[in-house]
């Protein structure tokens, strides 16, 4: 880490001359919170004289109340000049201390924990640091090695309990991450990248290393905006004379030098990201990139674990600060240890609007395509990212949680939730007040409030209650506004002569004022009677779900009923038969046409076609 002062840097609607009606029966198919630093690490108070063995040791209390000892021992240390031991509400936190005499920057520490009691499984977490703002981390392999709690069957097993997207440190990634192209020569410097932090480990036999350098201090021309640097005969570029910033991948051309355009050997595919809930096998390596302390919370949860044993190694090629070919030379560098306890069950999850980030006062409900070509629109996942523009929660839903979710008898918990609670719940259970039987558990979200009235999820969500698993997350539950209704109804029509055959599919759209040459949604005002009209229903399917048992009926105008004046009747020719019910009215007759269930694929459309005859007899 660098401890030094950083820098702030449509459609129109369908209009008919008479009332008509089409109704849609449709059935949709079915946290903890991160933090600029990492929070709920535990309060950690430090014995006056550090037990033999140990730099530090002390009681520690979980932020769920459950108590022990621990101890930090430190191992061999490479590059740093002694280290500072920070102990309070918020974990211990270890800020190693800068020696610039010495790069291959290198550390070692074991938190060992006791707890008091023997009833509740206590995991031993890992963040970047618990207190300090000022300062970032630099690129680095952390190994993590852990032993189980012999108190438990359960074997030890470290987790990434969080990896959210962050922007990272240029400092301490230089452009060989944050630089970007603008053409093939031309290219500009630090720009802003917010990707997940932790990664695998893909520095195998010395290769795949990772670079920092400044563009603008190779030889060529330009600023931060636009740099064009200057390439040697092998078409290789260089640092200026005297502005050596960091060491160049090898191979150093236009096509090499930004990590996500580099061909050999460090290709975009390295280092790829570590999704929240990866298992970390025992004695693994993985890689964290460089970000502010004040941004960094991931957070590496080791559960049911005795003891955990993290060796930090820096593996930056180059650096900002030292005109030297240095590798991992990190400067101040911070490690934070926490401990949590599960004696409980956690139920928790989102009611979240998914709109796939659309705002809602843009929202149409007869808009196809646009803004709706977005894979994260009624996609029944709680979208997180991008940053910009994540899916929020919604209030004033209800959520119980009970022990089963057809013909339930138990109601384990329930909670309404609040503007405050930003869509989020949950529920905190002794593991004595739920019966884990074999009947699954559930829990249901609904709700009395208007807004909101359309699902994209289920109703339900089933739980398997488990004695070896506390932790039940993400049990979301998705809506949107009416505005942002999955299915889209656009009705045409077409007047025609009655003929004993239509070639329905090949009818063109047509703009005219009046449909009198292909289907068209303007209204109808010059038609005789004994003249057909014909009927185009196309229904489009916006969402990134199926929408299922999807009925679609439309009911014929009938003399005398919402300011018909004439009656039309279900006439030839029929079109796909087999798509209609048996109760859609029959040919010669007036009532309602009606499909059988279907099913519509996501970001798919389907039409329905039939013909009607004009009344013969007008009311007066």
């Amino acid at each position: 880490m660098i401890g030094r002062l950083l820098s702030a840097r449509t459609l129109p609607t369908p209009c008919l001359t008479w009332q008509q009606q089409v109704f849609v029966v449709m059935l949709a198919a079915t946290p903890l919170l991160a933090h600029a630093n990492p929070s709920n690490f535990g309060t950690f108070t430090r014995d006056a004289s550090p037990v033999p063995g140990s730099i530090v040791s002390g009681t520690y209390r979980t932020p769920q109340n459950a108590t022990g000892r621990f101890k930090i021992g430190a191992g061999a240390t490479t590059g740093y000049g002694g280290y500072t031991v920070q102990t309070g509400d918020n974990g211990i936190e270890i800020k190693n201390e800068v020696n610039t005499n010495n790069d291959r920057d290198k550390f070692t520490y074991t938190i060992t924990i006791t707890p008091d009691d023997k009833t509740s499984i206590h995991t031993i977490k890992i963040g970047q640091a618990s207190y300090t703002t000022n300062g970032n981390s630099e690129v680095a392999r952390q190994t993590l090695s852990h032993t189980t709690n012999p108190n438990f069957s359960v074997a030890a097993q470290a987790t990434i309990r969080d990896n959210p997207s962050v922007e990272y440190f240029f400092g301490a990634m230089g452009d060989y991450f944050m630089g970007k192209r603008l053409s093939r020569n031309s290219f500009s410097s630090d720009n802003t990248t917010n990707q997940p932090q932790l990664r695998v480990d893909s520095f195998s036999g010395g290769n795949n290393n990772l670079y920092y350098y400044n563009l603008t201090a190779l030889n060529g021309t330009g600023n931060s905006n636009s740099f064009t640097p200057t390439t040697n005969a092998n078409g290789y570029v260089s640092f200026a004379s005297g502005r050596k910033r960091g060491i160049l991948p090898p191979t150093p051309t236009f096509e090499n030098i930004l990590k996500e355009n580099s061909t050999n050997p460090n290709n975009q595919n390295t280092y790829a990201v570590l999704s929240s809930g990866t298992v970390i096998p025992n004695n693994s390596s993985y890689v964290s990139y460089g970000i502010e302390n004040s941004k960094s919370n991931y957070i590496i949860a080791v559960r049911n674990a005795e003891s955990v044993t993290l060796t930090y190694d820096g593996i930056m090629q180059g650096n900002s600060a030292l005109e030297a070919d240095v590798v991992g030379e990190t400067y101040n560098e911070w490690i934070s240890f926490g401990v949590e306890s599960e004696p409980l069950y956690v139920f928790s999850g989102k009611v979240f609007n998914d709109n796939g980030g659309i705002n809602d006062a843009n929202a149409d409900a007869s808009t196809i395509g646009g803004i709706y070509n977005n894979n994260r629109y009624f996609n029944g996942i709680w979208d997180r990212t991008p940053s910009a523009s994540p899916e929020q929660g919604i209030a004033d839903s209800t959520i119980r949680l009970v022990n089963n979710c057809t013909n339930p008898t138990k109601e384990y918990g329930r909670q309404t939730i609040t503007t405050a609670d930003a869509g989020s719940y949950q529920f905190v259970l002794l593991p004595t007040a739920i019966d884990n039987s074999a009947t699954p558990g559930c829990i249901i979200e609904t709700r009395t409030n208007a807004s909101y009235p359309i699902r994209t999820t289920s109703a339900t969500n089933s739980i398997l209650f488990s004695a070896s698993n506390f932790t039940y997350l993400d049990n979301n539950f998705g809506r949107v506004i009416d505005k942002n209704a999955a299915l889209v109804l656009t009705k045409y029509q077409y007047i025609n002569h009655c003929p004993s055959a239509l070639d329905y599919p090949n009818i063109s759209n047509t703009a005219d004022d009046t449909p009198l040459t292909g289907f068209s949604t303007k209204n109808i005002d010059k038609i005789e009677p004994g003249q057909c009209i014909a009927y185009k229903i196309t229904a489009t399917n916006r969402a990134n779900k199926s929408i299922d048992n999807f009925v679609m009926q439309d009911i014929l105008q009938q003399a005398g009923k919402n300011s018909a004046t004439v009656t039309s009747r279900l006439t030839n020719p029929a079109y796909n038969t087999a798509d209609y019910a048996t109760d859609s009215v029959a040919i010669g007759n007036n009532g309602t046409v009606k499909t059988i269930p279907l099913s519509l694929a996501p970001q798919t459309q389907r039409s329905f076609y039939f013909n009607t005859k004009y009344g013969t007899t007008m009311m007066p």
